[in-house]
């Protein structure tokens, strides 16, 4: 018996010779014979074949500059696959994408639609319908055929997947319930041909749309529950404040606070679920320094010791020296910036300071999404454990 169809495809596929659901689509019999050295018009858009058969959403980000350390989000990239599973990563052959656990998949586009990034509903792209480009290929992105054009979101690319029915989505989006354990972050390691530009891959892609290799990763995302909040996750899975901080931008929001009485960078730290680099980098007013001369025989390390600070933030301080041993006695006289507010200097009461918006406390709000750190990433030498107050 036929599966029904979706009713996100309904009417948009004219070319249907599979019978099962989730099988691939073959050609019509009656296709001519293709000559692979010369390229052949096609009657009929066959790249809608597979669209019946999508049976996973991804939702990936593009960026400004994707080599930026920092790069800055500027859109959505909605896209509809049809998948199949490559394997399981285990220790013994994981890499830099992967970790244990995750999941390889490889497929083709069926159709994709952009959005802003900005957005009240973190699910409005699990909308039934959206405003979708043309099929099988992601809005302006290169054709096989044509390498000199670049696509709109680059691979490696990081985001999130639905891998529940399509059918239960709402009109308006949002997480269908009872399926939150299809909902997982998802990492694009590929797009394009599968087979070059030319050949097999000339025939291949045209006819079912751009190839996609990823890999699903079951423990990157977790939805947000009543009472959640930066402390509890942070316990929970092993991590730091500051880390799910800059694995979620949306958690970067700043605020403005006073300063009083026995404030200091290492009390504002602890208070607000941050490290004082981090401090520093928000308000100019504490990157302040002060000169201070070498004597004879003083090295870096001796005036960190003597001035209690970090050697890694005397080197910040003082980025000329960042490749002079630490040992090694620096010249007399030598004059080194020393920072004027060190953890324990008291800062002046009614002061202005950004400081991050989300206190380590502050209750998230249910039902949105976070991205967990890896678990392969190990412990930050720069954070001190978070506290809660």
């Amino acid at each position: 018996m036929e599966q029904p169809l979706s009713p996100l495809n309904q009417g948009l596929n004219p070319v249907r010779a599979a019978g099962q659901w989730g099988q691939l689509v073959g050609l019509p019999a009656a296709s001519p014979a293709i000559d692979s050295r010369v390229a052949q018009p096609l009657a009929a858009p066959l790249w809608l074949a597979l669209q019946p058969y999508a049976n996973a959403r991804l939702c990936l980000f593009e960026v400004d500059r994707p080599e930026s350390r920092s790069p800055v989000p500027i859109r959505r990239h909605v896209i509809d696959c049809f998948l199949e599973q490559g394997g399981i990563v285990g220790g013994y052959n994981d890499t830099a994408l992967t970790d244990p656990g995750d999941v390889l998949l490889r497929g083709y586009l069926c159709r994709s639609a952009l959005l802003p990034v900005s957005t009240s509903n973190t699910f409005d792209w699990l909308a039934a319908e959206l405003a979708w480009a043309t099929p099988g290929f992601r809005e302006e992105a290169p054709l096989p055929w044509d390498p000199d054009l670049l696509g709109t979101v680059q691979a490696p690319c990081q985001g999130v997947m639905w891998l529940g029915d399509l059918a239960q989505l709402s009109p308006q989006g949002g997480l269908p319930s009872g399926g939150r354990a299809q909902f997982a972050g998802c990492l694009v390691q590929h797009f394009g041909a599968d087979y070059g530009p030319g050949g097999i891959g000339l025939l291949v892609q045209p006819l079912l749309g751009e190839a996609i290799q990823l890999v699903l990763r079951p423990h990157s995302v977790l939805v947000l529950r009543d009472g959640d909040s930066l402390n509890l996750i942070a316990e929970r899975y092993g991590t730091t404040v500051a880390t799910l901080r800059r694995s979620n931008p949306q958690l970067e929001s700043t605020q403005t606070i006073t300063s009083v009485e026995g404030d200091s960078l290492a009390v504002l730290a602890g208070r607000h679920g941050t490290t004082e680099e981090k401090l520093r980098s928000l308000n100019p007013v504490l990157q302040q320094s002060e000169p201070y001369v070498t004597g004879e025989g003083e090295t870096l390390s001796s005036v960190a010791s003597e001035q209690n600070l970090s050697l890694s933030l005397l080197r910040e301080f003082n980025p000329e020296l960042s490749s002079w041993p630490s040992e090694e006695p620096l010249p007399t006289g030598t004059t080194l910036l020393l920072p004027v507010y060190r953890s324990t200097t008291p800062i002046p009461a009614g002061m202005q300071l950004l400081v991050p918006g989300y206190l380590p406390s502050t209750p998230l709000p249910a039902g949105e999404w976070i991205y967990l750190p890896a678990r392969r990433s190990a412990a930050v030498l720069d954070e001190m454990p978070e506290q809660g107050f």
